[in-house]
């Protein structure tokens, strides 16, 4: 008997403490003084069609955003073919750094709408809102 009610008074004790864990929020106060940088890369290769090389390109674009210490924060990769001076994409995928906030546009080609989430400069996501494809397109794509 002494065993059980020491055994549910040490239970109780472990979900108290769990309780009160929850509610403890840990920041980092000094998000909007971090330096980030934005590094873009460009990859591609030939398609190949019985092995030979055709004239169409594999395109694959990294996006990455890059703390003062050398960390990846945020990494994005867009795909897309080079057919001549056309470039042709299913998915659009970018990172921007806008004022002191980090955002990452993704639309796919055929829906009417995409999303931004917006981060901080710790990696942290502050929020996400989804806009009309033509308005994304309009103000991300350059």
């Amino acid at each position: 008997m002494l065993k059980r009610n020491l055994l549910s008074f040490v239970l109780f004790l472990v979900l108290f403490q769990n309780i009160e864990a929850k509610d403890i929020e840990i920041t980092i106060p000094n998000c909007k003084e971090k330096e980030v940088h934005q590094k873009v890369q460009f990859k591609s290769r030939y398609k190949r069609f019985f092995f030979r090389k055709t004239n169409d390109k594999k395109v694959k674009r990294i996006d990455e955003i890059i703390d003062e210490k050398g960390e990846i924060l945020i990494k994005a990769v867009m795909k897309s073919t080079e057919t001549g001076d056309e470039y042709l994409f299913r998915k659009f995928h970018r990172l921007l750094i806008v004022d002191k906030e980090i955002h990452e546009v993704i639309c796919i080609v055929g829906k009417e709408s995409g999303k931004v989430i917006v981060y901080n400069f710790c990696g942290e996501k502050v929020k996400e809102f989804s806009l009309n494809s033509e308005e994304l397109f309009e103000k991300y794509k350059f």
